[in-house]
């Protein structure tokens, strides 16, 4: 284990996704998008932190991207996980 002083000889990504809403909340073509928000101190990242609104289908999207080029294990996605990490 390292210690905290050691921290930033290392490059760490954190990625939270919280605050989910409804858009076009009573509409046939409602859809719920999240907050993801990235901070890093990583030299491959130009901005240090960033923050976008995502949809639910772009989630499942780019797990499945992950999986087929870099042949990485994913969580499950689930509309009530990221519920959930918006808390």
């Amino acid at each position: 284990m390292f210690k905290i002083q050691e921290l930033h000889l290392y490059e760490l990504t954190t990625v939270r996704v919280q605050d989910p809403r409804i858009q076009n909340e009573g509409s046939w073509n409602s859809y719920v998008d999240y907050k993801i928000f990235l901070h890093t101190n990583s030299k491959a990242f130009t901005a240090k932190t960033s923050c976008v609104r995502r949809r639910y289908r772009e989630f499942v999207w780019l797990k499945k991207q992950l999986q087929k080029n870099a042949g990485l294990a994913c969580p499950r996605t689930s509309r009530e996980i990221h519920f959930l990490h918006g808390q």
